[in-house]
């Protein structure tokens, strides 16, 4: 009886996908490092950097964010009839003003935080080389963010809300210098005064959101960090065992 040495072709078509997809891993990593050293010994020549990803869209909620935070804290301190507002809204409404301004999480200190959270984000998009260390930082991110989806979710309400709340104080800020000269004026002038006069404690509230939110991420990288990876080490290859779940969860996010 002849004993066929031939592998199956189930086996031969596994192990030839297998080497199929390390080929194609190897050529990416490869094409990246040519991009973020510079084609032909030119550095800065190309560059490389995520958008399509969590991480992304997060950094850039979170950049929208700290400068429409910014934005509204120079109109209150730079235009004085936001400035009236605001104070008349402490002398009514002195209580609640206080409290949420004990929620207020300095700029600067929410700056370094987004930056401990997302190292990327301190590289600068055009002075700044894209590196393969780069790319894996992020791809830890993505992993986290896939667990923490409510964080990004309220990073991108924030970032929205922001937005819109920043258009609305600059298109209707006019009314405050107008005469009221009817009931209409009278009630466009109340209620943009309430509108703006609120401004302070909606900084307060969003910079307090986002602290939240990173707060959100930082416990979900740490538990993340906890679970041990289930790994496979191959002579010098390591393949990660992916469970189904997690293809899942990945898939419906």
């Amino acid at each position: 009886m002849e004993v066929s040495t031939q592998p199956k072709p189930s086996k031969l078509k596994q192990t030839t996908m297998s080497l199929f997809l390390m080929d194609a891993s190897c050529a990416l990593i490869s094409c990246l490092d040519l991009i973020s050293s510079g084609v032909s010994g030119q550095p800065n020549m190309s560059r490389y950097e995520p958008v399509y990803s969590y991480t992304a869209m997060a950094k850039r909620d979170l950049g929208d964010i700290l400068s429409k935070i910014e934005e509204i804290d120079s109109l209150i301190s730079k235009n004085t009839h936001i400035l009236n507002c605001v104070e008349s809204m402490e002398k009514q409404q002195s209580k609640l003003c206080k409290d949420m301004g004990l929620l207020r999480v300095d700029t600067k200190a929410l700056t370094e935080m987004v930056y401990r959270v997302f190292p990327t984000m301190v590289k600068d998009p055009i002075d700044d080389i894209w590196t393969i260390e780069d790319v894996f930082v992020e791809h830890g991110s993505n992993i986290v963010l896939t667990n923490g989806i409510a964080a990004q979710k309220l990073l991108s309400d924030i970032s929205r809300e922001a937005k819109a709340y920043l258009t609305a104080i600059r298109d209707g800020m006019n009314t405050l210098t107008i005469t009221p000269t009817c009931t209409k004026d009278k009630r466009a002038v109340k209620s943009m005064t309430r509108f703006c006069g609120i401004s302070k404690m909606t900084v307060d509230f969003y910079s307090f959101s986002v602290y939240i939110a990173l707060l959100m991420i930082m416990v979900v990288h740490r538990d993340t960090l906890a679970v041990k990876s289930s790994s496979v080490v191959k002579g010098d290859v390591m393949i990660l065992e992916l469970h189904r779940d997690d293809v899942v969860k990945a898939v419906e996010r």
